[in-house]
């Protein structure tokens, strides 16, 4: 009797252990719901909206998972919203990522030609160390205070 209830005890912390996997997982799917919700969001209430990103709030910082989150550039790429606060007001218009990519110049060319998109490149995973490939989705909306924002969130692909 002892070995079955062992058994269901393994079992069942295998579930547990599953689920909460499960539930760290971003997909793409995840990322675009993010950027839309924000969206929405900012064309409703950009200052509110703004303020609570740059607090880290939920759902704009995952409280689940750190490594997502959303962001938002001017469309000359000065960041207004991060949880970082340290990069609050900076330009990356021209900076590379740690291979040289210049991703952030190809999201502003893609949000203003095609409103949305996709871009990867290299970044620091909140949480872990080490370089890891990034794939983030940004759109270009109106916010109710009439000023265009790129907003963006990504997912870790390693």
């Amino acid at each position: 009797m002892e070995r079955r209830s062992f058994v269901i005890f393994c079992i069942v912390v295998c579930f547990i252990f599953a689920g909460v996997s499960l539930a760290f997982a971003v997909t793409e799917e995840n990322v675009m719901n993010l950027v839309d919700t924000t969206s929405s969001d900012l064309s409703a209430d950009a200052q509110g909206t703004l303020e609570k990103i740059i607090k880290g709030e939920h759902p704009y910082k995952n409280k689940d998972n750190s490594a997502f989150y959303v962001f938002v550039y001017d469309t000359r790429l000065v960041v207004l919203a991060h949880w970082k606060n340290a990069i609050m007001g900076r330009s990356y218009k021209g900076k590379p990522d740690v291979r040289g990519k210049k991703f952030r110049d190809e999201i502003l060319a893609g949000a203003l030609s095609n409103t949305t998109g996709w871009v990867d490149y290299s970044y620091v995973k909140p949480g872990d160390q080490g370089i890891h490939k990034k794939k983030t989705y940004y759109k270009l909306v109106s916010g109710s205070d009439g000023n265009k924002y790129i907003v963006c969130a990504g997912m870790y692909s390693d």
